[in-house]
Order: C-alpha cells, then sequence, then structure tokens
C-alpha cells in the first residue's frame, strides 16, 4: 500500500489542524510520494511530481491575483499532489483566484483551519511514508522471485502480461518496438491516472514497452530496471522486431561522436536506408515524441502516421525507445520542395497536439542525404535530453543557440551548430558561405549584404532560396534563421583560421 492523500487527512495529527478539502482536483486517493513546506514561489522548480506541499496563508497574501494563478498552474504543471494552505492569520479563507485556478488545472487544493505545526504534519506522513518503502524495498526480492516464477509458465506475450498485472494488482499493456499494442491485462487505464512506462531490449536493440499504472504501487527506478531486466529476455521472444528494428535504432542513434557523421557511418547508414526500403533519392526530416503515457496516446500517433502514409511517395520509419518513439518522416523524390515538405510534416507532428497534453513532440529540419540525417539525431537527441514539455512542439533549430552557448567545450559546441544548422554541403560552398556571413555581417540588412558582396538584390535573393531548398529554413524564420548565420559565420572564421 502507497500514502494517498486520503491516508494523510485520517491521520490524527492531520485531523488536529482541521483539513477541509476545497478542490479535490484529481482524486483524495493519488499517492504521495513526500510532505514538506516551501514558501517560494518558484517552488515548482524544485519539484519531481507527487509531493503534498504545505504553505502558511501569509505567504499567498502579498500575490497578485496573477502571481497567484502562475502559482497554481507551475505546481499542476510540477505535478504536485495537493497543496495545503494554512488559513488562520492573514488569509483565513481560500482566495478564489486560488480556488478557480485549482480547479481548472485539476490540483487539489486543502485548507487547515487550525494551526499545528507545520514540521509535526511533515514528520508524521513523512515517517509512514519512508516505513512503506522501507518495507516495499524489502518486499523486491520478492517481487523479483514471484515474477521469474510467474514468467516461467508463460508461453505468449498476452500471458507475460496477464501475469504481471496479476502480480502487481495493476493495469498492463506491452508495445512492440513498432508502437503496436502487443498484450494488455489487469482492466484498462483510468483517464489521468499515474502510470510508469519501463523500456523493453534485447540483443542491444528495443524490443518495446511495458507500461504499469499505479493505482496501488509506486515503481521507483530500481525496481524498474529489476522489472525489465526479467520482463526482457522473456518477452523479446514474442516482440523482438528483428533486423529491422536494429538497423532503425543505429541510425536514430546518429552519429558515435554525437555532432557529425564521418563518411564511413555515411555509407552504412545509406545502405541501410536501401535495405529499409527507403532511395537514395529520398528527403527525411527526423522527429522524437516523447509520450507520458502509451496507452493514452498511441492510437492518435498511429492514426497521424497511417494518415501521412498514405499519401504517395510518403513514408514514416519509427521505434518505440521507452516513452519515447523516435524516427523520421520521407518523401520519395529529392527534387521535391523542401520548405513544403518541412511544412507538411511539422503540420503532420502537430495534429497529435489536438486536445492532447499527453504528447511532447520534438523535430529537426529536412535532410537531404545520409550526414544531414544522422547530424540530425545528434540535435534531435540533445534536445530529448532536457525534460519532456508535455503539450508542445519544440523545433530543434529555436534552442540550437542555447544549446551552444550550455557547452563548455567552445570546440565542440562550435562544431555541433555547424553541423546541426547549416551543414556539411553549405559550409563547403564558398558562394552560399558567404552570402550568408553578409547577411549576418549586416544583420541581415539585405541591401547592407548586397554592397558587401557586390550583386543585385535579385540574385542574393536567389542564394538565400537556395539555402532555404537545402535546408527547409527560410529567412524569415527568425529563430532558425539567426542560428544559421551564426553558425556561417562561425564556420567562414574556422576556415578563414585554417587557410591562414
Amino acid at each position: 500500500m502507497v500514502v494517498t492523500i486520503r491516508d494523510a487527512l485520517a491521520d490524527e495529527r492531520f485531523r488536529a489542524a482541521q483539513p477541509t478539502v476545497t478542490v479535490e482536483g484529481k482524486g483524495l486517493d493519488r499517492p504521495i510520494r513526500w510532505v514538506f513546506t516551501n514558501e517560494r514561489e518558484d517552488v515548482a522548480n524544485f519539484l519531481s511530481g507527487g509531493e503534498m506541499l504545505i504553505v502558511d496563508g501569509s505567504a499567498l497574501s502579498g500575490m497578485s491575483a496573477d502571481a497567484m494563478a502562475a502559482y497554481v498552474r507551475s505546481l499542476a504543471d510540477a505535478r504536485v499532489a495537493a497543496l495545503v494552505v494554512e488559513l488562520v492569520e492573514d488569509i483565513q479563507t481560500m482566495p478564489a483566484t486560488l480556488t478557480n485556478t485549482a480547479c481548472v488545472r485539476g490540483l487539489t487544493l486543502i485548507g487547515l483551519g487550525s494551526r499545528v505545526p507545520f514540521v509535526d504534519l511533515c514528520q508524521r506522513i513523512n515517517t509512514a511514508i519512508v516505513r512503506e518503502q522501507m518495507r516495499l524495498s524489502l518486499e523486491v526480492d520478492t517481487m523479483s522471485s514471484s515474477l521469474r516464477e510467474r514468467l516461467s509458465h508463460a508461453d505468449n506475450i498476452d500471458a507475460v502480461a496477464q501475469a504481471i498485472a496479476d502480480l502487481f494488482g495493476e493495469s498492463v499493456a506491452i508495445f512492440d518496438a513498432d508502437g503496436l499494442l502487443a498484450a494488455q491485462a489487469g482492466g484498462v487505464f483510468r483517464d489521468d491516472e499515474p502510470t510508469v512506462v519501463i523500456g523493453l531490449s534485447g540483443q542491444s536493440r528495443p524490443t518495446g514497452a511495458l507500461e504499469i499504472s499505479q493505482r496501488a504501487t509506486i515503481l521507483d527506478e530500481d525496481k524498474r530496471k529489476i522489472i525489465a531486466s526479467i520482463v526482457d529476455p522473456v518477452a523479446s521472444l514474442s516482440i523482438d522486431g528483428g533486423a529491422r528494428i536494429g538497423m532503425i535504432r543505429h541510425i536514430v542513434a546518429g552519429p558515435s561522436d554525437g555532432i557529425h557523421a564521418t563518411n564511413a557511418e555515411a555509407a552504412d547508414t545509406h545502405a541501410m536506408l536501401e535495405a529499409l526500403g527507403f532511395a537514395g533519392s529520398c528527403i527525411y526530416l527526423p522527429f522524437a515524441l516523447r509520450l507520458r503515457s502509451l496507452t493514452a496516446s498511441m492510437d492518435d500517433v498511429s492514426a497521424m502516421i497511417e494518415q501521412y502514409c498514405a499519401q504517395t511517395g510518403r513514408d514514416i520509419a519509427c521505434i518505440l525507445d521507452g516513452a519515447t518513439l523516435i524516427g523520421w518522416m520521407a518523401a520519395e523524390d529529392a527534387a521535391a520542395d523542401v520548405p513544403a515538405f518541412s511544412v507538411q510534416c511539422v503540420h503532420a507532428l502537430g495534429t497529435l497536439l489536438d486536445d492532447n497534453d499527453n504528447v511532447c513532440v520534438v523535430h529537426g529540419k529536412v535532410a537531404t542525404d545520409t550526414v544531414s540525417l544522422l547530424d540530425g539525431f545528434a540535435a534531435l537527441r540533445d534536445v530529448c535530453n532536457s525534460d519532456p514539455q508535455y503539450g508542445q512542439m519544440i523545433d530543434v533549430m529555436d534552442s540550437a543557440i542555447d544549446r551552444f552557448a550550455a557547452n563548455d567545450d567552445m570546440n565542440r559546441a562550435v562544431r555541433a551548430l555547424i553541423a546541426q544548422t547549416i551543414g556539411s554541403d553549405i559550409a563547403a560552398s564558398p558562394v552560399l558561405l558567404d552570402t550568408l556571413c553578409a547577411c549576418f555581417d549586416h544583420m541581415d540588412n539585405k541591401t547592407g549584404a548586397c554592397e558587401q558582396l557586390g550583386i543585385g538584390r535579385q540574385t542574393l535573393y536567389n542564394r538565400l532560396d537556395k539555402v532555404t531548398q537545402m535546408i527547409g529554413i527560410d529567412h524569415t524564420d527568425c529563430s532558425g534563421w539567426t542560428a544559421l548565420l551564426l553558425a556561417a559565420k562561425l564556420a567562414k572564421s574556422r576556415l578563414d583560421q585554417h587557410i591562414s
């Protein structure tokens, strides 16, 4: 058993504080991971989800209505279990803004009508939480033995799911590496209930993912690893995608140095793309979907993929790696309109965000060859290493300069910015490189760039259009174009230093 909000309210010490549930939020049976007090307005930055936060009403008295609403939204986004407010002195009734915003965002809101030292409340509930965690830790060995014993009798993927569901008393779903539902047991998943996704792999490649509800059991990272190690070899007998999944996994891993593909890596990737049915004339757009819940989102993802692939000359290859679906969208004709292809892909990915806050969409820029495709996955993985922003779409170009500035290794930072923005083809073209540098020198003023280059305005636009056709970034895209110009200037500077 886990300690829930309801359990905390029933505690003798908590009852002495006369708690009143003002907003029930997502339910009083939601588990509490920890109880503490912190009255900073930016406390959400230090939370990991599931906490019960206790604050004095006086901490809210100085907030404006906008600040108070933002405070509640930040706690809801951090997936706080409940906000508890002591209503004794400065604020004796729950502010309307606090209540209304909590209702909208589904945050449980509790008022305390009597003063009890916060340290007593925290100590009381946290002791119960720790005691439960110790009990669960003692049960890990038993869980491992029980799971192994149950799976020893599982001769298919449905039996694997049923064995896990029976052991934990939770809903269970198993997906293969293509993101398709392979088995489900333990009943349907409830809307907005907490779940955990455990990646499954075998023979150095993903075989799928396991999603388990967390109604009565909280599986921490250690328990997840144990479950994965036990389930992996059994599940892979039924859902291992074989060499095809292995090739896709190799491609989406990106270049070995995490920055720029070598000629050998590009050659290997080209051979794999051909083996997968992608002609050498294809153009690509790498993408990753970070999924809060597979069961809540995968039907929409599958519908998007089917709709995109139904178009002539369009295809998608992707694999499910834990809670992330990563791959590329492709068009057969390399002579296609690159900007139009980019817009089409982004539009298709954007449909996943319609009334859905369980998905974070990350996409790169268009790749017209295997080198730029591999480099694109390097940029994609840089962005995916950060916490997912569910319900939003992220263009890797928008954060290119931020990633550049955050890199302590200047040489690596410069190489990454060049490879992930202008790419090797533009860096190797003196005419295009000089043109972009002239735009940088004149803060993208076209008249100044023309005067520096000694060319007419139409010639300048022809060159910029060629850049856009090569990488899909238009000069009207402020953030992407700014990163591109900076990368061009750095590439030119490195080239000049090398020549010198």
